[in-house]
């Protein structure tokens, strides 16, 4: 079915959902629960959903948190991954240039709350579309939990809500727009080092330390990053230093890793690495270490059928911003840099068929599994970095919900492509079956 998708009326579409959208958006925001701890976020998602005609289900009873909102029928069948979850420490003040926590610790650093809203109405102008243009085909918007340091939508297609899906699109608010096609594979593993406590004065030779076990894998760790390669990232945190007396030798200590590297076979070499120098430093120490995965990030397969479709409306789509806007995005530019030549927002989109970050996302596991594609929206001042204070701050901003609407009419005009335009999704299928894992 042919179909002029350039003339769409998204204006109409926008003033019809802005209210709703950005209430909900709001008060995602206000929520900021974090991974697996979204009940409240989720519920008011799934109730919106219901309210606009959306067949609401919850496919696993081992995910609270997750849900699928389903509306048309027949194929094709195209996802929508949403995200609501929070990141802890990330509480602050909206609107406010300045450091200015809040007591509720967790808020949207990563701009989740955006994340959510933003597919959630690509998915509310898809329906309208398709019901006026009597379009066949089925979208499905999957809210997805704990995509923060706990990889939910791994766990999702364990519990099988990607099944007979076609394929699928995400976004991500960020300061500058463009494809997001490579990220790092991400293993997130718990070491803990079980040892023997003893007075560390009176009868240091009883004692085993879980502590120096800790620091000797880490100063190994420091010694093997001269021996990867320059793509790949591992970065730590103490999650049990053994206590706090000076005197007892500390019989159980832990930390937890990220070992990232850009392909998911990298990392799970990398990772090997990681847990021989564990066990290396439980032999140096006698001690014991359990080694426990957290969750596994695997790299985006990148689609460059689905890619090219979204740089088409990147480009037809791309956000322009209001003096207003401007004024307020400059005083959140980080790092001081308030000259007379500061762009304050980037409005112009990076249009790379290829583009590399260091983040990780479970949007790649998907990619693995079906066609894929994600891209990156400017809402935010120039250079505001991800799970940084700056970033909450501006999550309730005009300009942040300006991003959050475009990135609603480039989902909705690649997946109106889609199912007006069959040979797309057939090559898109040939490109997943091809490309080099």
């Amino acid at each position: 079915m042919s179909m002029d998708i350039s003339n769409i009326n998204y204006d109409s579409l926008i003033e019809k959902y802005q209210d709703i959208i950005i209430t909900a958006a709001d008060t995602l925001w206000e929520y900021a629960e974090p991974a697996f701890q979204e009940y409240r976020s989720c519920d008011l998602l799934k109730s919106i959903f219901k309210a606009h005609g959306f067949d609401v289900s919850f496919p696993s009873a081992l995910l609270p948190t997750a849900f699928t909102a389903r509306w048309g029928k027949g194929k094709p069948v195209i996802g929508l991954l949403g995200e609501y979850d929070a990141l802890p420490g990330m509480g602050q003040a909206a609107d406010i240039p300045a450091p200015t926590p809040l007591k509720t610790s967790a808020g949207h650093g990563c701009g989740h709350n955006l994340l959510g809203c933003g597919v959630m109405a690509g998915a509310f102008f898809l329906k309208d579309i398709m019901e006026r243009e009597q379009l066949p085909g089925t979208i499905l918007y999957f809210g997805c939990p704990a995509e923060e340091n706990a990889a939910g939508k791994a766990a999702m297609i364990d519990e099988g809500f990607f099944e007979n899906v076609d394929a699928a699109f995400s976004w991500h608010p960020h300061y500058k727009s463009g494809i997001f096609n490579q990220a790092l594979a991400n293993h997130r593993v718990y070491y803990t080092f079980h040892g023997t406590s003893a007075h560390a004065s009176q009868s240091p030779h009883l004692g085993r330390s879980a502590l120096d076990a800790c620091e000797l894998m880490n100063i190994g760790v420091n010694y093997l990053r001269e021996h990867i390669i320059d793509e790949a990232r591992i970065h730590y945190a103490y999650t049990d230093a053994g206590g706090t007396a000076p005197n007892i030798i500390p019989a159980r200590a832990q930390v937890f890793y990220a070992v990232r590297a850009p392909k998911s076979r990298e990392a799970r070499r990398l990772r090997e690495r990681v847990d021989n120098i564990a066990r290396g430093a439980a032999l140096m120490t006698g001690t014991t270490v359990d080694i426990e995965t957290a969750c596994v990030y695997d790299s985006i397969l990148p689609n460059p059928v689905l890619d090219s479709l979204v740089l088409k409306y990147l480009r037809t789509y791309a956000p322009s911003f209001s003096q207003a806007e401007k004024e307020y995005a400059k005083a959140f530019l980080p790092f001081g840099n308030l000259s007379d030549t500061a762009v304050p927002i980037d409005e112009i989109p990076d249009l790379s068929p290829t583009r590399k970050t260091g983040i990780s996302t479970d949007v790649g596991n998907v990619s693995q599994l079906l066609p894929c594609s994600a891209f990156m929206v400017c809402c935010y001042a120039n250079g505001s970095p991800l799970h940084h204070w700056t970033v909450t701050a501006q999550g309730k901003s005009s300009l942040a919900h300006r991003g959050m609407f475009t990135a609603g009419k480039i989902l909705a005009s690649c997946v109106l492509e889609l199912l007006t335009d069959p040979m797309l999704l057939t090559e898109a299928k040939k490109a997943f079956e091809e490309a080099e894992r």
